[in-house]
């Protein structure tokens, strides 16, 4: 956890989303069902419990800042063998758009930034999107749109609780860094 105090992460942040770093306290997200890129239910903590996790929130029909972020998750994913830890590493990318990330809208996700198995998305309940995004962000002001959704990586220890909210589009190393200290905790 020491990697994570030193200032790995650039230090400004988007009016929307509580400033990068670590999470302290950690928070644990509430523990809502989702539907995954194979039309299965799975609750959230399922997911997150037993390895480290990097989740992004993204919807399929964003034409902006979207597909960097699966740009981004595509590189990390890269570097996953290369993190040398006892706890398994994963990437989640959670569709924030519930009435459009539909089960194949989210396998054509994961198949256009040529996916792996240490990737999956999901996508929640439409009534738990706004609580979510809320609980992700550690923000006390309303969120906005989906148009103005953050572009922060959130890194989820082998609890399940949030321990570190990136700068807005991170450097992989940034994220590689934090899943690697993460792992080995």
């Amino acid at each position: 956890m020491a990697a994570l105090a030193s200032g790995i992460t650039p230090s400004f942040a988007h009016a929307q989303h509580g400033g990068p770093g670590l999470v302290t306290p950690p928070v644990r997200l509430e523990d809502v069902w989702l539907v995954d890129q194979n039309g299965a239910k799975r609750r959230l903590s399922a997911w997150l419990h037993g390895g480290v996790t990097a989740l992004q929130t993204v919807y399929t029909g964003c034409g902006t800042v979207c597909p960097l972020q699966g740009a981004l998750f595509s590189a990390v994913q890269e570097r996953i063998p290369r993190i040398k830890a006892p706890r398994r590493v994963q990437l989640l990318s959670i569709g924030i758009d519930p009435l459009s990330d539909s089960p194949a809208a989210l396998r054509a996700w994961l198949a256009r930034f040529e996916a792996g198995p240490a990737w999956n998305a999901a996508t929640p309940a439409l009534a738990d999107v706004d609580p979510m995004r809320v609980t992700l962000s550690g923000s006390k002001t309303p969120l906005g749109n989906l148009a103005d959704h953050s572009t922060q990586v959130y890194c989820f220890d082998t609890g399940a609780t949030l321990r570190w909210r990136s700068a807005d589009l991170p450097r992989v190393d940034d994220v590689c860094d934090v899943l690697g200290a993460l792992a080995r905790a």
